[in-house]
């Protein structure tokens, strides 16, 4: 057997760039904890996509914060993945995320020989039903800021239990996701987005009202809740079926996280 091409030098080289990788984005003291959070996702993640026969393609990471499961979809299968975070400190550390991640992923791409590149994108902004610029409410746990404002009791509730000192106003611009989208593929973007994940605190209504061209190429939504109000304008669990139904979704599975008043869903698109 002739087997010219058909192996491929798995150099120093390629296990040196993984392992700085690694520790670039997460540390050598939180290898073994990024290990943990990443497999639970994956499993939960992927048995829901095989339940729903939905093939990884490409995901919108919309509140993507610092990018901790950049790698949970890459190891899911996903080959295009656009991440969205408009707070510019924590930006530019999923900004570096990407690049280090493009870069190990194109690596392996070219190893295993891979007809298509992995293709990772970023965008600062928020996402809302109309483009320009608001206030955004940015807590110093960043994970919790908003484009909504965070009610007065749960402000006190975070501040009681130390996960935020104050909240402060900073302007961002906003996008919604189908002008967003058309602006990538007017600049030459042809990737194909299949899932949207999305965990904005609050805002996730408004962002599917700008949604529309965009909700018609998605298969599968995966959507953060708030079962307490701790922001103004939260939408009811209710309010998001009822919008979703309409655009041709119906809730396949969800979880409650009682203690912090949130939880998710996940959609699948019904059959056309």
């Amino acid at each position: 057997m002739n087997d010219t091409g058909l192996y491929h030098e798995h150099s120093r080289d390629l296990i040196r760039l993984w392992n700085k990788a690694v520790v670039s984005i997460w540390g050598k003291e939180g290898q073994a904890e990024w290990y943990e959070y990443s497999m639970r996702r994956m499993l939960v993640y992927g048995a829901l996509l095989r339940q729903c026969q939905v093939q990884p393609e490409g995901i919108l990471y919309i509140g993507a914060h610092s990018g901790s499961l950049l790698w949970v979809w890459l190891l899911l299968g996903f080959r295009n993945v656009l991440m969205v975070e408009p707070q510019p400190d924590v930006f530019q550390g999923l900004e570096r995320n990407a690049r280090v991640s493009s870069a190990l992923s194109l690596a392996y791409d070219e190893f295993l020989g891979s007809p298509t590149p992995t293709q990772i994108q970023v965008a600062q902004c928020a996402i809302d039903d109309h483009d320009g610029e608001e206030d955004l409410f940015v807590l110093s746990s960043s994970g919790l800021s908003s484009l909504q404002k965070p009610m007065e009791a749960a402000l006190d509730q975070w501040k009681a239990e130390e996960q935020v000192s104050g909240v402060d106003r900073l302007k961002v611009p906003v996008r919604t996701l189908d002008s967003l989208l058309q602006e990538m593929t007017d600049a030459g973007g042809s990737g194909r987005y299949n899932v949207l994940y999305m965990n904005i605190q609050g805002a996730e209504l408004k962002a599917l009202r700008g949604a529309s061209r965009t909700l018609r190429t998605l298969d599968f939504i995966y959507l953060e809740k708030n079962f307490e109000v701790r922001y103004e304008g939260t939408p009811e669990s209710e309010e998001l079926d009822a919008f979703l139904r309409e655009h041709g979704f119906e809730a396949h599975w969800g979880m409650k996280q009682t203690s912090l008043g949130n939880g998710y869903t996940a959609y699948a698109r019904k059959p056309r």
